[in-house]
């Protein structure tokens, strides 16, 4: 009797977590659709998306009205499993619906910025002359779409052979670093450049 009792109950929990689960999933992919819609208003010039002080600019005037090759794709940059609008152009926004307005969460620059999905962030890399020189550093998000900024990693050619090696200097922050220290902080980043890891995964639909 007391196995049958045991038995209904965990059968009920199941179903009660399964009802949960499922709620959720439908809310999801509503909150989704309607995210993309507007995303897709903010680009037939609709609606207008909100910078963090409040002002608002069409599309039009992020891009000093050339729109004409401005690159668009969807990516869940900050892992709240709802993707965010990507935008290039030489600039490079990233747009999040927060709080019911269409929000601009991240301004850069097409030419440096590399969205890395897999680690919810965003990895600039810039390379420089007189001496050669590399810049690395990495911008993380939350889910809410805050940005949390990581340590300005530098490299100089400063023997000017033509290669970064063993006599060159290494910087964290504007500080000289121990090369070994600074390339294992710095290995994930290299890699990424080196490997090309992000591919824009999907375009916002068209109407």
């Amino acid at each position: 009797m007391m196995r049958m009792r045991a038995k209904k109950i965990c059968m009920a929990m199941l179903l009660i977590v399964g009802g949960i689960v499922a709620v959720f999933l439908a809310h999801r992919k509503v909150a989704e659709k309607i995210t993309e819609e507007e995303y897709q208003r903010f680009l037939d010039g609709d609606v207008p998306a909100m910078k963090e002080n409040g002002k608002t600019y069409f599309l039009e005037e992020l891009f000093w009205e050339d729109v004409s090759d401005v690159e668009t794709f969807l990516s869940d940059i900050d892992g709240d499993g709802v993707k965010e609008l990507h935008i290039r152009n030489g600039f490079y926004y990233i747009l999040k619906e927060k709080k019911g307005k269409l929000t601009i969460v991240y301004e850069g620059n097409a030419a440096y910025d590399e969205p890395v999905e897999a680690m919810s962030g965003i990895l600039y890399y810039r390379e420089g002359g007189a001496p050669y020189n590399e810049t690395y550093y990495f911008t993380r998000f939350e889910k809410d779409g805050t940005m949390v900024e990581g340590p300005t990693y530098q490299c100089y050619d400063s023997d000017e052979d033509g290669e970064i090696g063993v006599e060159d200097v290494y910087l964290k922050d504007g500080v000289e670093q121990d090369r070994t220290a600074w390339e294992k902080e710095t290995e994930i980043y290299r890699a990424i450049k080196m490997s090309g890891a992000y591919e824009p995964e999907s375009s916002v639909p068209s109407e």
